[in-house]
């Protein structure tokens, strides 16, 4: 398929400039250049006619005074990266995280939709990836299956319908990824239909499976999962491989794992030359991409002693052929679009010039012009004020419990993975926790004002002594409050209410750290530079609380995820995620 149209003179004027008619639009003379197809540097020079390659060879082009003429000799030139597996929601929007993909050498983003589909129309979530294709970066897309929350009422996307709507978008290149395991193994109806039907219409399906037995891998092929990016080791990695999956290298806020599983991969033999391997960040949270994005992988890839030519393989050619996308982009080749980044060096990922589409977007990682953006005022996203106009402080107010029973208390044992366990907790003289005896100890409390209900629960290290920090960025549409104070944790909530979306801490009747997320509670309009400096004093906030983990900005996201072991937050109370029980029920908002 063409993913830009090609009108019938510039089709012509390609076919002459290529056989040396007509003059190049643009000429990059003599550079050292990656053909990723033979897995080798040649110099070269590269012909372009408008936005597409002409000519890749060494014979000169046929040049006029409107001739671009770049001098390639000292640069390396590499195909625009590809990010296979973007999550395009992580306080940053669609547009910044493409304006700094673009300016990093990244040309090509397939991006999660889940956040569009669980607060907009299937209308207006289709106006929107229509209006992102207006940027240079090109950007396809794909459809969740199933919303890896607990939900009462499932929302269109998720219903037959709406799965065979978005599946038939063409710019939707797959399903997934599959995050209810339980409901494929319990043989969800809407679950095996989106499945099927993906593959039936011959689009891709995205697995989760992280520790996945060989066996279930196996089942999860037969499915029709073609790729998954859970490897957490490299024997994951050949398990996938060996079952005809693509295996996508994950390096990312929550499970930097790269330089690890290439150690092993090196150590099992599996080739790193192998046409199915990938890269991707997996939506990494703000102050993780002050590294960068694609290219830094790529940097790490080849730090950890992957051929050149194969790490840059794994960010170009790889996930263009996955996709079906190869016979457009992923080479510097003709016919193929010209994404083409200028390097230093082959060992230095961070392009100095990128080439989107055939014209020159960025300099020094800063872009040289304005690109076109999403008029997010156009839709319509959930309003948190409008969702819970008033909060009640006895909300935040723990209820009386039985010094002499265990009570059930979320355990943290990684930045997301959570497991219950039962203790005796030390009370007041109202029977209520006493909380000066359990520094590490906090309340959670999550609400959906939906179902008009709120769970309640202890956590155990998320932070210590912290009295109040409130949040609409969730993986659901509920908000959740942490803290020990039920006073400050109003405060808190309101605040996030007022900024129509949001993180708020508070200590002492002050805001100690607050960030404004207005677009469906998860966003900000703001550039990646200030959200990256922005996360950054989050995660300070929160390492001077005691949180110990990789990354508190997932954390926050996750607490009610039910495809992440073992137990969730949900609107129906505290539950366990392997038993599909309900350990402790939720409570109505109003009485």
């Amino acid at each position: 398929m063409r993913i830009r149209p090609i009108a019938e003179d510039s089709y012509l004027r390609l076919i002459r400039t290529a056989r040396r008619m007509e003059p190049a639009t643009c000429w990059i003379k003599g550079a050292n250049v990656l053909n990723v197809y033979t897995r080798e540097w040649l110099t070269a020079h590269v012909v372009l006619a408008g936005e597409r390659i002409a000519y890749v060879g060494d014979a000169e082009p046929i040049v006029d005074e409107r001739t671009q003429i770049i001098e390639g000799e000292g640069y390396w030139l590499v195909p625009g990266y590809i990010e296979p597996h973007a999550h395009p929601f992580q306080w940053y929007t669609f547009d910044s995280l493409t304006d700094f993909a673009l300016a990093t050498g990244t040309t090509t983003l397939v991006s999660d939709t889940l956040h569009l589909t669980t607060s907009l129309s299937l209308e207006q979530v289709e106006a929107i990836l229509q209006q992102l294709t207006n940027h240079p970066v090109k950007q396809f897309f794909w459809a969740r299956l199933d919303p890896q929350i607990r939900l009462a009422k499932q929302s269109e996307a998720f219903q037959k319908d709406g799965l065979a709507r978005l599946l038939a978008h063409p710019l939707v290149l797959q399903g997934g990824e599959i995050t209810d395991w339980t409901g494929f193994l319990a043989e969800n109806e809407e679950i095996l239909f989106g499945m099927k039907h993906a593959r039936d219409v011959g689009k891709r399906i995205e697995g989760h499976h992280p520790g996945a037995s060989a066996s279930t891998l196996a089942v999860a092929a037969a499915a029709g999962i073609t790729a998954c990016h859970e490897s957490i080791t490299a024997e994951e990695v050949q398990n996938r491989l060996r079952l005809g999956m693509y295996a996508t290298l994950r390096h990312s806020s929550i499970r930097p794992d790269l330089p690890e599983l290439l150690a092993g991969m090196k150590r099992l033999g599996i080739p790193f030359h192998s046409s199915r391997l990938m890269l991707t960040s997996d939506g990494s949270t703000p102050p993780m991409l002050r590294h960068g994005f694609t290219d830094y992988l790529i940097k790490l890839a080849i730090d950890a002693g992957v051929p050149d030519v194969d790490a840059y393989a794994m960010a170009t050619v790889n996930p263009a052929q996955y996709y079906g996308l190869d016979a457009e982009i992923g080479g510097i080749a003709p016919g193929r679009i010209a994404d083409i980044l200028f390097l230093r060096s082959p060992h230095e990922p961070t392009p100095e010039k990128v080439i989107a589409n055939g014209e020159l977007w960025a300099e020094g990682k800063k872009l040289l012009r304005q690109t076109p953006k999403i008029n997010w005022s156009d839709y319509r996203f959930p309003q948190p004020k409008e969702r819970l106009p008033l909060v009640n402080e006895e909300w935040f107010q723990f209820p009386e419990i039985s010094p002499d029973e265990p009570y059930p208390l979320i355990q943290m044992e990684n930045a997301v993975i959570t497991r219950v366990v039962y203790e005796r907790l030390e009370c007041d003289e109202t029977g209520r926790i006493n909380f000066d005896a359990h520094p590490d100890l906090a309340q959670i409390v999550t609400i959906d004002p939906e179902s008009g209900k709120r769970s309640q629960a202890i956590v155990r290290g998320f932070a210590v002594n912290l009295q109040a920090l409130a949040s609409s960025y969730t993986v659901s549409t509920d908000m959740i409050v942490i803290g020990r104070e039920p006073k400050a944790m109003k405060q808190a909530l309101e605040r996030v209410l007022e900024l129509g979306g949001g993180i708020v801490a508070m200590e002492e009747g002050q805001i100690c750290f607050e960030q404004e997320l207005a677009l469906a509670g998860k966003m900000s309009d703001e550039s990646m530079a200030e959200l990256i400096e922005s996360g950054e004093a989050f995660v300070r906030f929160m390492r001077a609380k005691g949180y110990r983990y990789l990354d508190p900005i997932y954390s926050l996201f996750f607490f009610q995820a039910t495809h992440l072991p073992y137990v969730r937050m949900t609107a129906e109370g505290l539950y366990d995620v392997k038993k599909s029980v309900v350990i402790k029920k939720s409570a109505p908002l109003f009485e």
